[in-house]
C-alpha cells in the first residue's frame, strides 16, 4: 500500500505542477501547430527528465532554498519581473515571420541560432524556479502532513516517486500537445491568440506577486 502511495502521490502532484501554463507547456503548444505532436514529444520528455533534477534538488535542500527565497525578497521580484516581461512579448507577438496558409508563423526571420527540440526541453524543465519552489512547497507538505519524505525515504520509495512524477508530467505536457492540435484544425492564426492569452495570464500573476510583496 505504501508503494503505490508514493507512486500515486508522484503521479498527482506532477499532474497539478504542470496544469498551469508555464514556458515549457507555451513551448509543447507552439511546436505541436507548427510542426507536429511528434516534435514535442521531443520536448516533453526532456523537460520530464529535466523537473526530476529539480525534485531531487527539493528534496536534499528544500528548507535551505526556502529560507534563502524568503530571506532574499529580490529573487521574489525577479521573479515577478520575469513573469511580466515575459507576459508583454507575448502579447505583443512575434512579426518578423514567414507565416502559412493559416496565418502561422512557420520561419522566424533573422534567427541568430537553433537548438535541438531536446536541448529547449531539457533547458526550460530545468532553468524554472518556478517549478523548484513548487515542488520544495510539495514535499514540505508531504513530509509534514501525509507520509514520511526526505533523503533517508528509501531507494525504492524514491524511485517510485519519480516514475509517478516523470508519468504524470509526460501525460500533462502530452495532453497539451493533443489539445493545440485539434485546436490547429478548428481555428487560424492559434498561436497568436493562445500566446496572448497566456502573455494575459502571466502579466495578471504578476501583477499579483507584486500586489503579494508590496502589502503582505
Amino acid at each position: 500500500m505504501t508503494i503505490i502511495t508514493y507512486l500515486f502521490l508522484g503521479f498527482i502532484t506532477a499532474i497539478i505542477g504542470a496544469l498551469p501554463l508555464g514556458t515549457t507547456n507555451v513551448a509543447v503548444i507552439n511546436t505541436t501547430i507548427k510542426e507536429n505532436i511528434q516534435s514535442a514529444l521531443k520536448i516533453v520528455y526532456t523537460a520530464a527528465l529535466a523537473e526530476l533534477i529539480l525534485v531531487l534538488i527539493a528534496l536534499n535542500f528544500n528548507m535551505q532554498i526556502e529560507n534563502f527565497v524568503d530571506m532574499n525578497i529580490w529573487i521574489q521580484y525577479g521573479i515577478a519581473v520575469l513573469l511580466l516581461l515575459v507576459g508583454i512579448i507575448l502579447i505583443l507577438g512575434r512579426k518578423e515571420c514567414v507565416k502559412d496558409e493559416n496565418e502561422e508563423c512557420i520561419i522566424i526571420k533573422k534567427r541568430r541560432f537553433q537548438i535541438s527540440k531536446q536541448t529547449l526541453g531539457f533547458i526550460l524543465g530545468l532553468v524554472n524556479p518556478t517549478v523548484l519552489i513548487y515542488w520544495i512547497l510539495v514535499i514540505s507538505f508531504l513530509n509534514n502532513r501525509m507520509i514520511y519524505f526526505d533523503v533517508n525515504v528509501g531507494y525504492t520509495l524514491l524511485i517510485l516517486f519519480i516514475i509517478g512524477v516523470f508519468s504524470g508530467k509526460v501525460i500533462t505536457l502530452y495532453g497539451y500537445g493533443k489539445f493545440s492540435h485539434m485546436l490547429k484544425v478548428r481555428m487560424k492564426n492559434i498561436t497568436t491568440r493562445i500566446n496572448r492569452v497566456i502573455g494575459v495570464l502571466l502579466v495578471c500573476i504578476s501583477i499579483f506577486q507584486f500586489t503579494k510583496l508590496f502589502y503582505y
